[in-house]
């Protein structure tokens, strides 16, 4: 695992610090690998949604997962994947 090291101002600190408490994350380094996580996955959505044909096909996907398994625990990934296994 790589070890990241950087400064903050101390209104930052104070903020994430804030934060981190309200959140009930561990530490800070928890904190921010779940930022880090989440730009990530904003960023990645984004450059989806530019292509239309995947944009679509990604809504429609996550709606029929909605309604079929709406309140339900999904399969495991075994029982999904028996029938190409």
């Amino acid at each position: 695992m790589t070890i990241i090291n950087f400064s903050v101002t101390d209104p930052l600190a104070k903020k994430i610090n804030k934060i981190i408490k309200e959140w009930g994350f561990v530490s800070k380094a928890e904190f921010f690998r779940f930022i880090a996580l989440n730009f990530i996955d904003r960023h990645e959505k984004k450059l989806l949604s530019k292509d239309q044909e995947i944009a679509y096909l990604s809504e429609k996907m996550e709606q029929i997962i909605k309604e079929k398994f709406k309140g339900k625990k999904l399969p495991s990934l075994n029982k999904q994947l028996e029938d190409i296994l």
